[in-house]
């Protein structure tokens, strides 16, 4: 699971990105100023930081370059400046990307995930899918997976790249079925938390407003 601070010192902002990121799968944690924001991500492990220009008690800009005295960790600028030298300013001093205020949520998801994935080294693994043992190993590390969150993960593994919607998920797994289909959301985080534990990135992404799909 992908692990993102936000640094921004609007709280409805944070409230929003937190619910959208966390629905995404990620692991999210905030900071609403620059100092608390630097020493976060200093101090502690992120695959993504989105960084306010606007901060109190240290700026944004002034972060960015505090953060790249000593670390490479990805960051994605939030910022109200359209203007041309301050997007430039930001890649000199080390942006990976940025987005303008007032941004569009799935733009930014794009660019969020495009970051991510461009600084994974972890993506690499070697899974196999023992059918007749019901397992799956990752890096040669079995996951602990119940009998349903093997069904689900069995099953998007055997549809790679096909988007799958939750009944479609629960009709495979269940045969039919009438609880509620957030049960797969449940699973599916379960089954993300046990990939992260292997070593291995996200390799369940959510397609919003459709389902599930393995990469």
């Amino acid at each position: 699971m992908y692990r993102v601070l936000i640094c921004d010192d609007e709280e409805e902002i944070v409230s929003f990105l937190r619910k959208e990121l966390e629905y995404e799968g990620y692991a999210v944690e905030a900071t609403y100023d620059g100092a608390e924001g630097l020493k976060k991500t200093l101090s502690e492990q992120y695959d993504v930081v989105l960084l306010d220009i606007m901060l109190p008690l240290k700026n944004g800009l002034e972060v960015l370059r505090e953060i790249r005295k000593s670390s490479k960790v990805p960051v994605l600028m939030l910022t109200a400046r359209k203007d041309v030298f301050d997007k430039v300013a930001l890649f000199d001093a080390g942006a990976d990307d940025y987005i303008t205020k007032p941004f569009d949520t799935l733009e930014l998801l794009a660019r969020i995930k495009r970051v991510v994935q461009r600084n994974d080294t972890s993506k690499e693994h070697d899974l196999i899918l023992d059918e007749p043992g019901c397992r799956v190993l990752i890096n040669d590390i079995v996951l602990p997976l119940t009998k349903t969150e093997y069904d689900i993960f069995a099953y998007l593994y055997k549809n790679t790249g096909v988007v799958k919607t939750r009944d479609q998920i629960l009709q495979a797994v269940y045969g039919e079925y009438f609880g509620d289909s957030n049960s797969v959301d449940v699973n599916i985080k379960n089954i993300r938390k046990k990939i992260a534990a292997s070593g291995s990135g996200d390799i369940i992404e959510t397609v919003r407003g459709r389902g599930y799909v393995f990469r």
